[in-house]
């Protein structure tokens, strides 16, 4: 009977977390043994020093050279690890103090592990690592300095201390021989930093003056800043990480703050120094931090006048050790840890060893950064520097393999054969050897087959489950291009086995988390690996086919151990690359000649699976689809012409545009309301239709003979009817909303109506706008407007120069053939409307525009809106004008022709003029134009207007416009031919006799004229003028 591995594990979550320290600062100081269990050699850099030729390349290289100066009493020797932070610097230092010979009597070691613990704690355990005894007294002076002080005493009493040394202890540097224009502007920065001394020797409007000032003194003492975290330090756990930050920063002064000014107003001195400050506040910064250095062991006790103190310590334990004949051998960690109390432990480096003096061997980590910030009395001695690279674990599958290994066998028997052990390196057993009271574990073989083992020194062939080798290749890529030894372990080791115990015994796993942690790059299409499977067990099945069968197959010990059910067969494969065959006349695609360098749809896939798509990618799939579409719209068979810059294709492009493709979670502009939309989701079809539509593209065939590249797994005959299909019914769409905006020819035929209103307006007489061709060819009357017309006068010709009807029926309404492509034959038919409602009616026929054209052509709408304003806005006052005009000439010329009229009214004037009667006397010529104008009285000019109908005064205001600015002159000329005759007459009676017959004929003229004089106050202007 087989016996299934699902939901097996051969760790727990619990063993995790007592075994896996991927931050050696969390890693207790007794666990020698698991680290020595999972530690894996690691590649170092020798930056400096003598070369040490013992064909080792890892962390045995820095035990040699501690060892190799062993005897020489003349020299200190130090040894720094430096590397990027996480990249195992700490675990260079631990190996070496786990391999030191405890048992060697020539050297005493004072170890500093980088574990969780308070300045108090650090000092505690330096006081009780050296030999001699003593530091009883330096401890209950730092106990009584902090022990009943609260933390934000303390951080008063440095502040306090930084401004005691600011102002009494550092003094200027001196100029030094060789100091460069740089070094020089530091040195003279510094100086006027500190201030002037006065005769007392206490230094004045300095930085130690500034930190009293309420703003900087609050910047300083604010939590989480330097000084916050610093007195934390000393009371509270904290991790010493080597990526925590160091020193003051320009967060800890109140640069920019408007409340500095009014604090510096009353002092002239601090502050022009302060305006120096925020300019360059980076040498502020250093002050601070060498004031800093010595402010924080007075403030916490351990640097007095008087009594024991760190250097006295050391002092006397390197005195004993001699007189031993030993050396002091110093391990630390991590030397940022030590802070702001570095300087008695750099002071030992400087002091080298004698007669009554044993030698320092240090071997200490610290970050690149931190190294470069060292003070020259540490890098000037170095003897020894190692890099660790970011490579430095060169084997991720032993690495991981032995952490795998480790929390298999658990800390209780790590630590029981470790404490056996002979230390020959063969201590530690393989747990898928031993699992089962020291026999292998009985899923080792089917479980080595299905997930890969790797094979490590000392241990022999370790399982790699949970991972296989692709998941372990993804797991480990998802961590960046060089990820540290601590990035990995959090994540894939850590994370990963604490989710996964719980995960795969309820069956989720791989869940979404794991896809989130694994590179998740894939080749194919979603739906060509998953084969129609959907929903959450789907998903879950995808991301074990990407993750742990590269996208093609899934082992069977894979698929039974994650509770994964194949849907046939033992193997849940993807399928191989479709081969798409011929029927009929249907294309064939054949397989290409060489795999393609780059597969251009990867991007695609992984958008696919929830990335992003890269904006470059997205705009390209847009302008790809926005081509195929546009080139299948046909809207010439409609005779709609859409090419161009014209009216046409300025409407499609106000509908229709590239962004119409919206791409889910892509960036890019968004259609409005008013555009096309058509979105583009993760689903398969949509991802189908748009590898189709990059095919093409880059083809421009249905055939794969010579392709730059193939969509791996379709068949590109599915691929071009899906693509046909999608862009058949995207076409469609597109070409409804069009006609729907355009409204067949609605657009073209209310352009022709705007222009006929427009012709109107301008006093075009309505019988001869009866026809479409009588529009288009239609002239507007020549000639200034009357005063009270003259904005619908303009508004009328705007129009006209504005709206092109010709432009529209070429666009909409016309076939273009030639090689011009211009219009050749219109659809007159399409065109035909009744044109009489138009004219009888165009106010109201222009507010019928105005909202029914408005989507299809705006400007359409929005010209027939001015017109229709300024007309109605003119017409109140237009109407009664007209009338008044209608009504007088009607009146006055008692049924007389007006040619008639004018023609007697030029034969008495003339008499007049030749006997010097004529009145006025310069008003002749004035008076024959005015004839004019009354001959030129239309005869079909109505008796009586307005007529009786419900048009609104609008529209019949509009409609008179052929005769109205006539009627309106022929009134104020008929006004004016009667008042010439009435002073011609009373000259004539003036005279003598011989101009009787002259006044017989003026009777004769005033008799056809009429009397008019009591019409004459109707029409004056309310300046007393005839309007």
């Amino acid at each position: 009977m087989t016996i299934s591995m699902k939901t097996f594990r051969c760790w727990t979550a619990e063993s995790v977390r007592q075994t896996v320290f991927s931050d050696i600062g969390a890693m207790p100081t007794d666990t020698d043994a698991v680290f020595m269990a999972a530690h894996t050699p690691m590649v170092l850099e020798h930056l400096r020093g003598s070369e040490i030729r013992d064909g080792d390349t890892g962390e045995r290289r820095v035990l040699n050279a501690l060892l190799a100066t062993m005897g020489d009493n003349s020299r200190n020797t130090l040894i720094a690890i430096t590397g990027a932070s996480g990249a195992g610097k700490s675990h260079v230092v631990r190996w070496v103090h786990a391999n030191l010979d405890r048992e060697d009597d020539r050297y005493h070691v004072l170890y500093v592990p980088r574990a969780v613990q308070t300045i108090r704690q650090l000092l505690k355990r330096i006081v009780e690592g050296l030999p001699g005894g003593g530091g009883t007294e330096l401890m209950e002076r730092v106990d009584a300095a902090v022990g009943k002080t609260t933390p934000g005493e303390l951080r008063d009493r440095l502040l306090a201390e930084i401004r005691l040394v600011l102002t009494w202890t550092l003094e200027p540097a001196p100029a030094r021989p060789g100091e460069d224009k740089h070094e020089a502007q530091a040195r003279e920065m510094r100086t006027s930093l500190l201030g002037l001394a006065d005769e007392q020797g206490k230094r004045r409007n300095g930085l130690a003056d500034l930190l009293e000032l309420p703003p900087v003194n609050q910047a300083l003492l604010r939590p989480g800043g330097l000084l916050d975290r610093f007195t934390g330090s000393v009371y509270e756990e904290t991790s010493s990480r080597d990526d925590q930050q160091e020193g003051f920063t320009r967060d800890d002064l109140p640069l920019r703050e408007a409340r500095m000014r009014r604090a510096l107003a009353d002092n002239r001195e601090l502050r022009d120094l302060w305006n120096v400050i925020e300019l360059a506040p980076d040498s502020a910064m250093q002050l601070l931090n060498e004031a800093l250095a010595q402010a924080a062991p007075r403030a916490l006790g351990f640097r007095g006048h008087n009594g024991e103190t760190l250097a006295s310590l050391f002092h006397r334990s390197r005195q004993i050790l001699r007189s031993e004949n030993k050396e002091l051998v110093l391990l630390f960690e991590d030397l940022v840890q030590f802070g702001l109390i570095d300087g008695e432990l750099y002071d030992q480096f400087t002091i080298q060893p004698g007669d009554d003096m044993a030698p320092l061997r240090v071997v200490f980590a610290v970050t690149n950064g931190a190294f470069d910030r060292l003070h020259e009395t540490v890098t000037t001695r170095i003897t020894h520097r190692f890099a660790v690279t970011p490579n430095a674990t060169t084997d991720r599958e032993q690495f991981i393999g032995r952490y795998l290994n480790l929390v298999r066998v658990g800390r209780p028997d790590v630590e029981k054969a470790w404490a056996e052990a002979d230390r020959d390196g063969s201590w530690m057993r393989n747990a898928c050897d031993t699992l089962e009271d020291g026999n292998p574990c009985r899923f080792r073989d089917k479980c080595h087959a299905g997930f890969g083992a790797v094979d490590i020194a000392g241990l022999g062939r370790v399982g790699l489950y949970p991972y296989n080798d692709v998941a372990l290749t993804r797991a480990l890529k998802g961590q960046g291009e060089s990820p540290t030894p601590r990035e990995v372990l959090d994540v894939c080791v850590t994370q990963e086995l604490i989710e996964a115990d719980a995960r795969i015994e309820d069956g989720t796993y791989p869940h979404e988390g794991v896809r989130e942690r694994f590179d998740f790059t894939v080749q194919r299409a979603k739906e060509m690996v998953l084969r129609g499977r959907s929903g959450e067990q789907a998903e879950r099945l995808y991301r074990a086919l990407v993750l742990w069968g590269d996208e093609r197959e899934l082992p069977p010990a894979v698929a039974e151990a994650f509770s994964i059910q194949p849907t046939s067969g033992s193997v849940i494969s993807a399928p191989a690359l479709a081969q798409p065959g011929r029927q009929g006349g249907t294309p064939k695609a054949e397989a290409p000649t060489a795999s393609p360098a780059v597969n251009p749809l990867l991007p695609l896939y992984q958008w696919q699976n929830g990335e992003e798509l890269p904006g470059r990618d997205a705009d390209q799939y847009r302008s790809i689809l926005y081509k195929l579409v546009s080139e299948r719209l046909d809207l010439d068979q409609d005779l709609f012409h859409t090419a161009g810059n014209g009216t046409g294709g300025t409407l499609l492009k106000k509908l229709f545009r590239s962004y119409s493709f919206v791409i889910e979670d892509s960036r890019g502009r968004i259609p409005s309301g008013t555009n096309v939309r058509f979105d583009l989701t993760r689903d398969p079809e949509d991802v189908r239709a748009m590898i189709a539509a990059k095919w093409f593209d880059d083809h421009s065939r249905w055939n794969a003979q010579d392709a730059d590249w193939v969509p791996e797994d379709y068949d590109l005959v599915d691929l071009m009817l899906t693509l046909e299909d999608r862009l058949d019914r995207w076409a469609a769409e597109v070409r409804r909303r069009f006609l729907e905006q355009v409204g067949e020819r609605e657009v073209v035929r209310a352009a022709i109506g705007l222009r006929a209103v427009a012709l109107l307006a301008l006093g075009t007489i309505p019988d001869r706008l009866k026809s479409t061709n009588s529009v288009l060819t239609g002239k507007p009357k020549v000639g200034d407007a009357l005063p009270g017309w003259a904005e619908v006068d303009r508004t009328a010709r705007d129009v006209l120069n504005a709206v092109s009807a010709a432009d529209l029926i070429a666009n909409f309404a016309a076939v273009r053939q030639g090689d011009t492509g211009g219009p050749k034959l219109i659809d007159a038919i399409g065109l035909k409307f009744d044109l009489r409602t138009v004219v009888k009616r165009p106010v109201e026929y222009l507010r019928g525009l105005e909202s029914s054209a408005a989507e299809g052509n705006a400007d359409v709408a929005n010209w027939a809106k001015k017109l229709a304003n300024a007309v109605e806005k003119a017409a109140s006052a237009r109407s009664p004008e007209l009338t008044e005009a209608v009504d007088y000439i009607s009146t006055e010329l008692h049924g007389y022709a007006p040619k008639d009229v004018a023609d007697s009214a030029r034969e008495v004037a003339r008499a007049a003029r030749d006997h010097g009667l004529f009145r006025p006397g310069d008003g002749f010529e004035s008076f024959m134009e005015a004839a004019t104008v009354v001959e030129q009285i239309p005869s079909s000019l109505p008796r009586r207007w307005p007529e009786d109908d419900d048009r609104s005064p609008a529209d019949q205001v509009l409609a008179a416009q052929g005769w109205a600015s006539a009627a309106i002159n022929g009134a104020k000329a008929l006004t004016q031919l009667k008042n010439n005759m009435e002073a011609t007459r009373a000259e004539c009676a003036r005279n003598d006799a011989t101009a009787e017959d002259l006044e017989a004929r003026i009777r004769a003229v005033r008799t056809a004229l009429g009397d008019i004089r009591g019409h004459l106050d109707e029409l004056r202007t309310p300046e007393g003028g005839l309007d």
